[in-house]
């Protein structure tokens, strides 16, 4: 054998054991080599009438490795168990900020799951509901910020019908300007 082909298997020889040290010294470090996205689960909320449809849903956050966009490193989506299985909301936006979810039952016991969510690359919160017989999130209104979509969802938990955005700009602007001088 020539002495450039030995030195090309001993150059093969030192990065095949360079490589295969490396991936040891990831795995011992809690790491992988091919990082895939880590869900957490949130809190399964009941929703329908037990016996009639009763089912859960639960928002989902994904954590996605450090090669993503910034404003896309972490987002939500909604899944739906009806039949013993989990399943995703396969039409909805790509949710990047995400409102507790809220339960809300009315006198015959139907509960209604809402939470409000931002969608990526807009500033506005929309808010969402989600009931029994339902796989995916029904859009009940826009809002320009968080403040106000939390607003709009105490409304809801407290028996009142959201507020068209017009109005409940007005009620903001009524609130805000409560102190000035007339």
């Amino acid at each position: 054998m020539s002495q450039v082909l030995l030195g090309f298997r001993n150059l093969a020889l030192r990065i095949a054991v360079f490589v295969a040290l490396a991936a040891l010294l990831v795995w011992f470090l809690g790491g992988n080599l091919l990082p895939k996205p880590t869900r957490i689960l949130q809190k399964d909320s009941e929703v329908g009438r037990a016996g009639e449809g009763l089912g859960s849903v639960r928002l989902v956050q994904v954590i996605h490795p450090l090669e993503s966009l910034p404003s896309e490193r972490q987002t939500w989506h909604i899944e739906t168990n009806a039949n013993g299985d989990w399943s995703p909301c396969e039409q909805q936006p790509v949710w990047i900020e995400v409102s507790e979810m809220r339960v809300i039952r009315d006198d015959s016991g139907f509960g209604v799951a809402w939470f409000a969510a931002r969608a990526a690359g807009g500033t506005a919160w929309t808010v969402y509901s989600i009931g029994g017989y339902e796989a995916c999130p029904k859009t009940q209104g826009t809002f320009p910020d968080r403040l106000e979509a939390e607003r709009q969802l105490s409304r809801v938990k407290a028996g009142l019908a959201l507020q068209q955005a017009g109005m409940a700009a007005a009620a903001r602007d009524a609130v805000l300007r409560a102190g000035d001088a007339k």
